[in-house]
């Protein structure tokens, strides 16, 4: 069986996942409503509490951030949580700002593939930070 034609997805530079549980997210939030601002933007914030239960998507938002940092290889300490956006509407996105897009220019990393699920209380993320090919 011959295997369907894909675009080229360039050159993994790195790879990161993170599992965090949505009640977790959830109690923070109640906790200290100051998070909202801190650690999502605008728009993750509107698509977030368009739920019915907001909390396991802010919850997967907050893990995808954790994944690209992983991926970047600069963690989760020392970068604005805001310079990690997730942006939905179907296929999930990664956009950066500041510090963090600065790093990922410096590293050559060209853009993201971001997987997102949540279940069972549980919120998952996977990241991959691509560099596209010179040959291209």
């Amino acid at each position: 069986m011959r295997r369907p034609e894909t675009p080229d997805a360039g050159r993994v530079f790195g790879l990161g996942i993170d599992v965090i549980a949505a009640d977790r997210i959830g109690r923070l939030l109640e906790r200290q409503p100051a998070a909202y601002e801190r650690l999502f933007s605008p728009q993750e914030r509107a698509y977030c509490d368009g739920f019915a239960a907001p909390y396991p998507h802010y919850a997967a938002r907050f893990a995808a951030k954790e994944a690209v940092g992983k991926a970047l290889g600069i963690g989760i300490i020392g970068f604005v949580w805001r310079d990690i956006e997730v942006l939905s509407g179907g296929k999930p996105l990664v956009a950066l700002h500041g510090g963090v897009a600065e790093v990922a220019r410096r590293l050559g990393v060209t853009r993201f593939e971001l997987s997102l699920s949540h279940t069972a209380g549980m919120a998952y993320a996977v990241a991959a930070a691509l560099k596209e090919d010179a040959d291209v």
